[in-house]
């Protein structure tokens, strides 16, 4: 198992409005071009008084290293599961990638808090787990990098999305950096 943890502060005026930022389907389009995915398909979403869940099948631009492909048949592709609880700030995640036969897996939060005066943090942690012999770990640190790679690309994305007419109006934010922390 290899851990993670990626963190953002966005220029917003509250959690709710980077939550709705993650849910919006406008920002996930401008996400998916900013980050080369190719498809993606909502399998399930269903929404009741104690959760929130969205099923989404990905599929990446991106090729898989030499080191991967004997152990991918088709495209790769990955089931994102996201579940969220109203009245929290937090956003749980289950990944599992086409590779492997079903012997990877990505479990992470995405947590908001408030990072200052129209400020929040967004805490991306979790951990990669994948069962190969002799190069599992490698594999898991691949993952990682990937992560690291994308993540900033998203968080421009959403801070743009933040920044735009319709969040602006309601946000009261001061203007400030936002940046990346990786962990």
């Amino acid at each position: 198992m290899t851990p993670f943890s990626f963190e953002h502060v966005f220029r917003a005026g509250s959690p709710a409005q980077v939550m709705a930022a993650f849910w919006d389907p406008s920002h996930q389009r401008a996400q998916d071009q900013a980050l080369a995915i190719v498809e993606r398909t909502v399998l399930e979403l269903t929404e009741t008084a104690e959760a929130r869940v969205r099923v989404t099948r990905i599929v990446p631009q991106r090729q898989l290293p030499a080191l991967v492909r004997p152990f991918v048949s088709g495209p790769l592709h990955y089931v994102e599961t996201a579940r969220w609880r109203p009245g929290t700030d937090v956003i749980e995640l289950e990944i599992l990638p086409s590779l492997l036969g079903g012997r990877a897996v990505i479990r992470a939060t995405y947590r908001l808090e408030p990072a200052g005066t129209g400020l929040i943090r967004r805490t991306y942690a979790g951990s990669v787990s994948v069962d190969v012999a002799l190069i599992s770990s490698r594999i898991e640190r691949g993952i990682r990098s990937e992560l690291q790679r994308s993540l900033p690309l998203a968080a421009a994305v959403t801070q743009g999305w933040l920044d735009g007419p319709e969040p602006a109006t309601t946000s009261g934010r001061k203007s400030g950096e936002s940046g990346i922390i990786i962990r």
